[in-house]
């Protein structure tokens, strides 16, 4: 072991999101497996915090808002923790936090390796910020230590957009804690269309945003409905969508056959659905997917950029369709829910992506850092 420090890992803040959620399961395990781990946080708060297991020690920083800065505010507070606490390694989650900390490393001066996680294909958000960001990002990726891919998609995306170095690209799945999901499967629900075995109820989980484009999932189940009265959704999260949607399902006049349960486990949930839908417009690597697989539910997935073609094996455990196509979708779904779904062989698919093994590559990058 080169350094004897702590693992950090830099995450602005611990609200519900796919790569807040997986950064989690990240800390977790690595604490698990007995590493001293910090988890660096922008901001106090939120509601992924009493998730994070007791073992790993929360750094919150409570940075000033600074108007136009952002979680950048926080780099003097990240290179001064780098110089202090010296870790082996500093890893980051989502593009803009990604910049923040490879700025802050090399402001510290500490020869701390950094590395980045891209969670998104690089070059699908588009317009203001987000094109300043990927420009900053290009720059960070070609200075940071490795840069890990979450999907064969993400780091192609990577190496072609970004200045990082082919061979500095790796690709490491995010680690999914398939046993645990499969124990929290027995809890509750707060929906009782899922309890009720005369009604086929169709599931989505995760934070409601543009590029999750929920309105062409909302209009599928538009038409599965008028085929089949017995179908319920059920739209499982929070985000700056939810109203937008909300009115479409007022004006398809589906409030009496839509749930939105908000922010829940969604183990029990994918555990008694009967399909479960993902509609986004781009993804990097959607656990979602491998979640519900691990709960044995059957998945219809677009075949966006990136992830669910490699979670679903080219179709092999899950229908794919094009991106936007409604009709696609609704027939897909039908397909599925008239399908004798091997559900044993789902979850053995799930277990591909487990955390022991996802772990274990971590420290193997963690180790040849060391050097």
């Amino acid at each position: 072991m080169g350094r004897p420090g702590p693992i950090a890992v830099y995450l602005p803040e611990l609200t519900p999101g796919g790569a807040q959620r997986v950064t989690v399961d990240l800390v977790n395990g690595l604490a698990d497996r007995g590493h001293a781990v910090d988890l660096l946080c922008t901001y106090p708060g939120g509601q992924l915090r009493p998730e994070v297991d007791d073992s790993v020690r929360i750094v919150d920083f409570d940075t000033p808002v600074v108007p136009g800065a952002g979680i950048a505010a926080s780099v003097p507070q990240i290179a001064a923790h780098l110089r202090r606490e010296r870790p082996r390694v500093l890893f980051s989650a989502m593009t803009y936090a990604n910049v923040v900390a490879v700025a802050a490393a090399r402001l510290s001066l500490s020869g701390t390796p950094v590395v980045p996680i891209e969670h998104t294909t690089v070059g699908m958000e588009r317009g203001g910020k987000r094109d300043l960001t990927t420009r900053l990002a290009s720059w960070a990726y070609g200075v940071a230590d490795r840069v890990v891919a979450v999907s064969e998609g993400v780091a192609a995306s990577v190496r072609e957009r970004t200045r990082a170095a082919p061979e500095n690209v790796v690709v490491l799945h995010n680690p999914v804690p398939v046993g645990e999901i499969r124990a929290r499967a027995t809890g509750s629900v707060d929906v009782s269309w899922l309890e009720d075995p005369d009604l086929d109820a169709v599931l989505w989980v995760g934070r409601l945003a543009p590029e999750k484009d929920l309105p062409t999932l909302v209009r599928a189940f538009d038409r599965l409905h008028a085929e089949r009265p017995d179908t319920r959704l059920v739209l499982a999260g929070t985000g700056p969508e939810r109203e937008r949607v909300e009115v479409l399902v007022a004006d398809l006049e589906l409030a009496d056959a839509v749930a939105f349960p908000g922010y829940v486990d969604p183990a029990p949930y994918m555990a008694r659905a009967a399909v479960f839908a993902l509609s986004s417009i781009y993804e990097g690597l959607p656990t979602v997917l491998v979640e519900a697989l691990a709960c044995g539910c059957p998945v219809v997935s677009t075949d966006c950029p990136s992830g669910p073609r490699e979670i679903l094996a080219d179709g092999e455990f899950g229908r794919l369709v094009p991106v936007g196509d409604d009709a696609a979708l609704a027939d897909a779904l039908a397909a599925t829910l008239d399908a004798d779904a091997d559900r044993d062989r789902l979850r053995t698919r799930a277990d591909d992506f487990a955390s022991d093994r996802v772990l274990a590559e971590y420290e193997a990058l963690i180790e040849g850092l060391d050097g």
